[in-house]
């Protein structure tokens, strides 16, 4: 800024680096991570707004010609190259990445550039859980997100989960619904509905019990007995 004699003072400097929650995120990190994948040619990750972090993680990719990839696929890429609070909690698909005069990709102001794409994916109709698997797992979201409600059709990871997040989610539902779940479940079905189906598909083919069986060394000793 200009003081009153015209004097120029620098009062601080723009930084890239994410403050999510107290981490300290590169997000040059995480760029060079996701330009791993085969399918992405450009990316970079930036902060978005958050209500209780501070600052969340977000990310712009363009795919090569004819790649068709998923959040849920660069999300699980992602968990075997980063730790978990360092992967994008939002992935948006872009066919370009703005760059200034010389020719680098401008991180700084990507918030409020793709703010209309960052609402539009989180903006889905509210819809209550109907059955008991989706209220048992919206009661589940809402203690380990710490968000008050929670609707079928939102997003586990657009509310602030990641993968340290989502095991605790897996642990609950092996407590509660007594179904093993995989962390992938998380990844591929990030909704209370899509999850709860997940949920139901894997009672459908869990092997049943077809009554109490011997125990284990009980024919053993029977044998004995006679010998």
């Amino acid at each position: 800024y200009l003081d009153n004699d015209g004097y120029l003072f620098i009062s601080g400097r723009l930084k890239e680096i994410i403050n999510r929650g107290g981490e300290k995120i590169s997000p040059r990190e995480i760029d060079e991570a996701l330009l791993d994948h085969p399918d992405i040619s450009q990316a970079v990750a930036f902060a978005v707004p958050h209500s209780t972090l501070g600052e969340d993680i977000a990310a712009a990719v363009v795919t090569r010609e004819k790649c068709q990839i998923t959040e849920a696929v660069i999300r699980e890429y992602l968990s075997g190259r980063l730790t978990g609070y360092k992967i994008p909690n939002r992935i948006l698909f872009v066919d370009d990445l703005p760059k200034g005069a010389t020719g680098k990709t401008q991180r700084i102001g990507l918030a409020e550039k793709f703010g209309a794409a960052l609402s539009k994916s989180v903006s889905e109709k509210f819809l209550t859980p109907q059955t008991q698997v989706e209220k048992t797992l919206a009661a589940i979201w809402s203690e380990v997100l710490g968000v008050e409600q929670i609707g079928i059709q939102d997003n586990f990871f657009y509310l602030g989960g990641d993968s340290i997040r989502a095991t605790q989610v897996i642990s609950r539902v092996r407590d509660s619904i007594k179904v093993e779940l995989s962390i992938l479940s998380m990844f591929e079905n990030p909704t209370v509905a899509g999850l709860a189906a997940c949920i139901e598909k894997t009672r459908a083919i869990e092997p049943r019990s077809s009554g109490p069986g011997i125990r284990p060394g009980a024919a053993f000793s029977r044998r004995r007995r006679r010998e």
